[in-house]
C-alpha cells in the first residue's frame, strides 16, 4: 500500500497550516490523493512532496497563484527548468539587494557607535572627503515656513520610483548668499549617481569640520563659533556648506542628543589649524 501523511503530518513537515494546505485544495494547485468518506481525514503521497515544495518556492518568490496553476496543469521538462532558472536568478537579486541593505545598515550602527564620544573629539578638525552623490531636493515652504517632513517625503518618493531603500545619511545644504538668493537643499546621500535632475555632486576635497550638539535652533551659535575659526585662521572657503545629521530623529527621541557634522570645503588646507 502506498505510503500516506495526514493534512497535519505534511503541515508540519513543510511548516505550513492546514489553512494553507486546504487553500491549495480549493484553488486546484494540490488536492489530497485521498478523503476518507467516513472520517473527511485527507490523504497525501509522498510523490506530492516535490511538487509542494516546488509550491511552496514559487510562492516564496512571490509568483501569482494563477501562473503557479497555469504551470502546473502545463508543465514540461522545459517549462519547469525555465521558471526554476528565473526564480533562481529573481532570489539572487533579492540576496544581493538584501546584503547592500545590511552593509549600508551596518555603515549606520558604526558610524553611530563610533560617534558615542564625539563630544571628546576636536572642535575643529580637517577632514579628506571623496566626492559624493547627493539626491538634493530645493526646501519645501508652507505657509512661509520651511516643511522639512514635506521636502524629506519628496525625496523618499523619488527613492522609491528608482528602487532605492531610504537609509538614514539624510543632510541639508546651505550657502552664505543673502536669505533671498539662498538656494538650500536637502539631501540624502547615494551608493553612485542615477538618472535624475535632483542628482548633485559634493566634490571631493579637504573639508573643515566642526560639530554642533542638541537642538537645530541653536544652530546658529556653532556656525557663529566656524565663521569666527575661518576668519581667525584666514581660511579661504569654496562652495556650500553641509550639515550632516548623524544622531538625528530617526535616532532618538532626545532632541538634547541630537548631533549636527557641519563642514565646508577650503582651499588652503595645508594651513595647520589653531590649536593642533
Amino acid at each position: 500500500m502506498e505510503l500516506q501523511f495526514t493534512s497535519g503530518q505534511v503541515c508540519k513537515i513543510f511548516g505550513i497550516t492546514k489553512q494553507t494546505l486546504l487553500f491549495y485544495d480549493k484553488a486546484g494547485i494540490m488536492k489530497p490523493k485521498f478523503i476518507n468518506g467516513n472520517t473527511g481525514y485527507r490523504y497525501y503521497t509522498l510523490d506530492q512532496f516535490d511538487l509542494l515544495y516546488l509550491i511552496l518556492s514559487l510562492r516564496e518568490t512571490g509568483v501569482p497563484l494563477k501562473e503557479i496553476k497555469k504551470l502546473l496543469a502545463q508543465r514540461t521538462v522545459n517549462k519547469t527548468i525555465t521558471i526554476l532558472e528565473d526564480q533562481i536568478s529573481e532570489i539572487q537579486n533579492k540576496v544581493e539587494n538584501l546584503q547592500a541593505a545590511k552593509n549600508r545598515l551596518y555603515q549606520n550602527l558604526t558610524y553611530i557607535q563610533q560617534l558615542g564620544e564625539i563630544k571628546n573629539f576636536e572642535e575643529f578638525s580637517l577632514k579628506a572627503v571623496p566626492e559624493q552623490y547627493l539626491l538634493a531636493m530645493p526646501l519645501q515652504y508652507i505657509n512661509g515656513l520651511p516643511a522639512y517632513h514635506l521636502t524629506l517625503s519628496k525625496i523618499t518618493e523619488c527613492l522609491a520610483n528608482h528602487s532605492i531603500p531610504f537609509y538614514w545619511k539624510v543632510g541639508y545644504v546651505t550657502t552664505l548668499e543673502p536669505p533671498e538668493k539662498s538656494k538650500d537643499l536637502m539631501f540624502v546621500v547615494l551608493d553612485h549617481a542615477i538618472a535624475n535632475s535632483h542628482v548633485k555632486l559634493k566634490p571631493a576635497g579637504i573639508y573643515l569640520c566642526t560639530y554642533h550638539y542638541g537642538l537645530y535652533e541653536t544652530l546658529d551659535n556653532t556656525y557663529e563659533k566656524l565663521f569666527t575659526y575661518i576668519k581667525s585662521n584666514r581660511l579661504t572657503t569654496i562652495g556650500h556648506i553641509y550639515e550632516n545629521y548623524i544622531i538625528n530623529n530617526l535616532a532618538t527621541a532626545d532632541e538634547s542628543s541630537y548631533i549636527t557634522e557641519i563642514s565646508v570645503a577650503i582651499n588652503n588646507a595645508a594651513k595647520p589649524l589653531a590649536g593642533h
